[in-house]
């Protein structure tokens, strides 16, 4: 699969993919539109290394994500015509043409434009694009009357394309192009001859981060680029990049890095493709074709010299995964017929310390000291976990392996500078909460929560949960008190003799 680089009809992008050797790369012409009056010829020998394939892209992707009111008919067209003039002017020069598909002006204006100019360019330079709105028939037409065709998308309607795309290369050899392709599982999935994308142009764009690991393509977002860039210090020095530079997010140091990484994706896919598989039939297309809503399917029989021929599946004897294993152990349990106490054998699921990994296929081959070409991993993992010391054995070994982690990310934080790393003070955090959860588990407590809800008439609540008994002790005295007393209390009246007490009257009046 060819990878071209897009974005270089600026100069600036266009000379770095040249100094990194980039041999496969894309021009937009309404790109190059927008920054040139073409006053005079502009020719790709003048500005593109001999060696480069140059794939030349109409750039009509552009014109149809755009506002309908951006360009009228008429203005398309006339941009249509330059640009089947500036193809003319630079075909000897060019790997790859794509026709200028701007749906607006109508499919049949761009069957037209094909028959009439670029049916007459090179077969294996002229890229039909294929829209979806067109339906799978049409991409099927086109597979059959064109060597290349473009494809913008795959999927359709919610159904995924994949299978189709695969079925045409293998039914008629067509090669497929990937128009605007940015996701490395897209890029995977389907036999792409050719794919194009102006996604390594993204840091300088948006400020993320691209980085092959060995086995994918990783995006960090803006935010998380100074923790990317700290992680992968190590991986960036041992590819020749200077890991100081894009830890400092110099732009050139990271597009030569993005470049790099991109570039392992596409060696990485090709050294993965399976070998192709010739099959005759239209099963898939004529599948897809019939369905309504459903996913994609296939035929259930085989198509040999033009006769359907059933598929006999060979059962063959099963076996469990090798990553688990099973022990067996006594249950004691009570029979329900007559209730008397018995005995029987259980399976338990465990999970077992060999290791499927295999050395041709690790990401530690480059550095492991035990690797052995097509051995397996010489180490195992024996953990169990069963019981109360060996969970807390456990959790003492996870805290101890995180402490190491975190003193060691300490030096190397005092070591290039002492600049706050955010990737340490994640690493501290996991530690606390390792800690913390170890602490808990060890901690011998009780606690009980009672929650009650009743209406006001009736028992009280005590009484209401744990009895009358319960309710009258609770309002029961220590020892008894004399009615007196609790009178005095209650009243402030204190007990007195009646005195009768004579009257005087004053004879005077």
């Amino acid at each position: 699969m060819e990878l071209y680089f897009g974005g270089s009809e600026i100069p600036g992008w266009r000379k770095m993919l040249a100094q990194e050797g980039v041999e496969t790369v894309s021009l937009s012409y309404m790109g190059l539109r927008r920054r040139t009056k073409f006053t005079r010829p502009w020719l790709i020998e003048d500005n593109y290394l001999e060696a480069q394939k140059v794939f030349l892209d109409s750039g009509a992707y552009t014109v149809n994500k755009a506002d309908e009111d951006k360009y009228s008919i008429g203005e398309l067209k006339d941009i249509a015509a330059h640009y089947e003039a500036f193809v003319q002017q630079n075909i000897d020069s060019l790997h790859m043409v794509s026709e200028f598909d701007a749906v607006v002006l109508g499919r049949e204006w761009i069957e037209a434009r094909r028959e009439d100019f670029y049916e007459d360019l090179p077969e294996d330079k002229f890229l039909p694009i294929w829209h979806s709105e067109w339906g799978v028939d049409e991409l099927d037409r086109l597979a059959q009357r064109y060597k290349r065709v473009g494809v913008t998308q795959t999927d359709l309607d919610g159904r995924n394309l994949t299978p189709v795309l695969n079925e045409i290369t293998r039914k008629y050899g067509t090669l497929l192009h990937g128009v605007a392709m940015t996701k490395p599982t897209e890029m995977a999935a389907v036999a792409w001859d050719s794919v194009a994308s102006t996604s390594w142009l993204s840091p300088s764009q948006y400020g993320d981060t691209i980085v092959w690991t060995g086995r994918e393509l990783k995006r960090y977002p803006k935010k998380y680029k100074d923790q990317a860039r700290k992680r992968h210090r190590t991986l960036f020095t041992e590819a020749g990049f200077d890991a100081d530079r894009i830890e400092a997010g110099e732009n050139d140091e990271v597009l030569r890095f993005t470049i790099w990484s991109w570039q392992q994706l596409a060696g990485s896919i090709d050294q993965h493709r399976p070998q192709e598989v010739t099959t005759s039939g239209s099963g898939v297309l004529s599948g897809f074709a019939q369905m309504g809503g459903a996913s994609v399917g296939t035929e259930g029989g085989e198509t040999l010299n033009s006769e359907s021929t059933e598929v006999v599946r060979r059962d063959r004897p099963r076996t469990n995964l090798p990553v688990i294993g099973l022990v067996q152990e006594k249950e004691v349990y009570t029979d329900p017929d007559d209730g008397v106490n018995k005995e029987r054998d259980i399976s338990l699921l465990t999970v077992r310390s060999q290791s499927m990994r295999a050395c041709g296929s690790c990401f530690l081959s480059s550095k492991c000291p035990a690797y052995d070409k097509n051995a397996n991993c010489a180490y195992d993992i024996p953990v169990e976990v069963k019981s109360k010391p060996q969970m807390q054995a456990l959790q003492n070994s996870l805290i101890e392996m995180q402490a190491q982690r975190v003193l060691f990310m300490k030096m190397v934080e005092d070591m290039t500078g002492g600049y706050a790393d955010p990737n340490l003070s994640g690493e501290i955090d996991r530690l606390q909460k390792l800690v913390k959860v170890k602490t808990e588990l060890e901690q011998d407590s009780f606690s009980v929560k009672l929650e009650a809800k009743g209406n006001g008439g009736g028992a009280g609540m005590i009484s209401r949960i744990f009895g009358r008994d319960a309710g009258e002790q609770m309002t029961a005295l220590d020892r008894p008190v004399p009615a007196d007393r609790m009178i005095e209390a209650s009243t402030g009246f204190i007990d007195a003799e009646i005195v009768d007490v004579p009257t005087y009257i004053n004879p005077e009046g």
